[in-house]
């Protein structure tokens, strides 16, 4: 079974406050490793931004669930398709808050201050999480 890479964007509903944040990532990182499913989840108050990455139909089961999740409304599919390696491997789920994202990386994919994924083509959104990564590594070695 080949791996796939699907970023998606959608906006929070109401019924989705910090608790269900919380949900989410509890969720995610131990569904996501069973499902051998990695990625990464950017978000704030309104937006989500996710790149899920795995096995085609772990992604793609994943996927209908997200889009029958009442958490999100107007998800809308930015790339899909078939890949060698995976970018996200280190994370079951990496949890991103767009509001810790270096400002000039930001402004670079987002062509200004606020966060709106749907602004994003996909080539966008997919550096933006590579970029965000990254970042996130080093700030993780340097920790060590």
């Amino acid at each position: 079974m080949g791996l796939a890479r699907l970023i998606y964007v959608s906006v929070m509903t109401d019924e989705c406050d910090t608790s269900a944040l919380q949900r989410i990532l509890d969720v995610s990182h131990a569904r996501n490793a069973m499902r051998k499913i990695t990625g990464m989840l950017c978000y704030d108050p309104t937006f989500f931004l996710q790149c899920l990455e795995g096995p085609r139909d772990a992604v793609n089961a994943l996927f209908a669930d997200i889009i029958r999740d009442r958490r999100h409304k107007r998800v809308t599919l930015l790339e899909y398709g078939s890949i060698e390696e995976r970018e996200f491997g280190a994370w079951s789920m990496a949890f991103v808050h767009a509001s810790t994202i270096d400002r000039h990386a930001f402004e670079k994919y987002t062509h200004g201050p606020r966060f709106n994924p749907f602004s994003l083509s996909s080539d966008e959104a997919h550096e933006l999480l590579v970029e965000v990564a990254h970042q996130g590594s080093r700030q993780m070695a340097r920790q060590r």
